[in-house]
């Protein structure tokens, strides 16, 4: 395969402008504004799905855990 001078200065000039690009973005956004913070409400339902599911994983998890350890 060869790389010319081609494909090296196109590959400098895309960093270099990847560069620039995040230096505008840092200085536009203070770093000691607070970050907005996110809030994510979740039905009843969900909330007893989710832990029915975790429940169910540990479950299989430490059945399958236990029958490897049985056949050793």
């Amino acid at each position: 395969m060869v790389i010319t001078d081609y494909h090296v200065e196109n590959v400098l000039r895309t960093y270099s402008r990847q560069l620039q690009r995040s230096k505008l973005v840092n200085q536009t956004v203070p770093e000691d504004r607070p970050l907005p913070s996110e809030k994510v409400t979740i039905s009843e339902e969900a909330k007893q799905r989710l832990l029915m599911d975790r429940v169910k994983s540990q479950a299989l998890e430490h059945v399958h855990h236990t029958n490897g350890r049985d056949s050793l």
